[in-house]
């Protein structure tokens, strides 16, 4: 099957990738698709572009114009202020002076040139995304850079992130949802474009490019350790990059190179929208039923705004729960002023701004070395998703994406819109 095939979490069905792939076609409850390298073990090559230069565990076609890729280095300041000897610091975002060059500051430069290098070059259709911001502002950065035509449908009140540090090209094209929508409307949004001919989804969690993209931070992390870290913190929203981590934790075990570190996960959310910590914590592998506006109202005093998915793909075979269960893991609820707290922190003691997101994942670190349930010695990865962006606006000008059109939650829930959807798109 070439250099990766796809694989059921939930029944074992193989198939070779024909590039757009999303689930399986046998009748069975939801689950993810995984890829499954043939060559098990990791290369890296230094001279291909950016995350390309992890290409070897890539489901990918082609490579892009990017210069993002997670850098890992050893804290001394942050680990000895918090008594961990051994603490490793994934950033991703935008710091020079640690060779850091995400242009959008954030950690979803490493899903889209993935999910974009995995279409066919030839490929005359237009990719659709949903974002709450931060994969929004990769999306179309990268998307102009290479010339790639984009659909970006994000809430109204997200508008403000989507920017770049260079002027954004005809092929990207914007639409808001608007009034009280949240990213699960944007989603609906961007469904219905979907099913217009010519469009088609990127696929979210289900994209085996987008999660293997996000991967390479644990690659990342375990060449430059020189091994699996025994304890990996991240923030999430969908719970997609903490799949992606416990992935690539099983690729390395298989390489052998790495030890057989089971990688313990630690994800956290950011409280009052906690929906996955709350399940966990409970034991349950189902979400709690969300009362729509109540969930809204959660979202929107929440610091990090990108942690609001409302429907995360939790429940389904290979995602949230199973991973937590594989690897015996552990979820946080990290109140605003934790997170307040963490992102002051990481810049006093480390000199660079880190977005809510990143504070939410130090703060669950913090959460975790006051409940003494990390052990001496051990090798603890915190993946800081985001940081730099203050440091990005504050040496250049930025450019922000005009929208197309916008469209209330009343219109996106309506049949009829596809109709004049397809007049404004075509």
């Amino acid at each position: 099957m070439g250099k990766y095939y796809l694989k059921c979490i939930e029944c074992g069905a193989e198939y070779e990738d024909d590039k757009f792939r999303l689930r399986c076609d046998r009748e069975h409850g939801p689950a993810l698709l995984r890829s499954m390298y043939t060559n098990r073990k990791l290369s890296t090559c230094e001279d291909n572009p950016g995350m390309f230069k992890y290409a070897d565990f890539l489901p990918i076609e082609r490579m892009l114009d990017v210069e993002g890729a997670p850098v890992t280095f050893k804290s001394e300041v942050l680990g000895e202020h918090l008594g961990l000897e051994n603490l490793y610091i994934i950033f991703n975002g935008y710091w020079p002076e640690r060779n850091a060059w995400m242009r959008t500051a954030s950690f979803k430069e490493l899903e889209a040139p993935s999910v974009l290098a995995r279409i066919p070059e030839n490929h005359d259709g237009t990719i659709v995304v949903a974002s709450a911001g931060n994969t929004g502002r990769a999306f179309a950065h990268i998307c102009s850079m290479n010339n790639i035509p984009l659909v970006l449908v994000i809430p109204e009140d997200r508008l403000d992130e989507i920017w770049a540090p260079l002027p954004f090209k005809d092929c990207v094209r914007l639409l808001l949802a608007t009034g009280n929508s949240d990213y699960f409307d944007a989603i609906t949004l961007a469904g219905k474009v979907t099913n217009i001919d010519g469009f088609f989804p990127e696929g979210g969690a289900a994209n085996v490019g987008r999660r293997d993209g996000m991967a390479t931070t644990v690659l990342d992390a375990a060449c430059t350790i020189g091994k699996i870290p025994d304890h990996y913190f991240q923030a999430v929203g969908s719970g997609t990059g903490g799949v992606a981590a416990w992935e690539s934790c099983l690729r390395l075990r298989e390489d052998g190179a790495y030890g057989d570190v089971m990688m313990k996960l630690h994800l956290a959310q950011n409280a009052p929208f906690i929906p996955m910590t709350e399940a966990w914590n409970r034991g349950k592998r189902d979400l709690p039923l969300l009362d729509e506006e109540k969930a809204k109202n959660e979202i929107h005093h929440i610091k990090a705004k990108v942690l609001s998915n409302r429907k995360p793909p939790y429940a389904l075979a290979g995602g949230v729960f199973d991973v937590l269960t594989e690897s015996s893991g552990s979820m946080y609820a990290v109140h605003n002023d934790e997170v307040q707290r963490a992102m002051d922190l990481f810049y006093e003691l480390e000199g660079i701004d880190i977005h809510p997101a990143g504070g939410v994942a130090l703060g669950a670190l913090m959460q975790a070395v006051k409940s003494k349930s990390l052990h001496d010695g051990e090798v603890i990865a915190l993946n800081i998703t985001g940081g730099g962006e203050e440091r990005i606006k504050a040496e250049s000008d930025v450019h922000y994406l005009e929208p197309l059109t916008s469209f209330s939650v009343e219109e996106i829930h309506d049949d009829g819109i596809e109709d004049e959807l397809r007049s404004i798109l075509h």
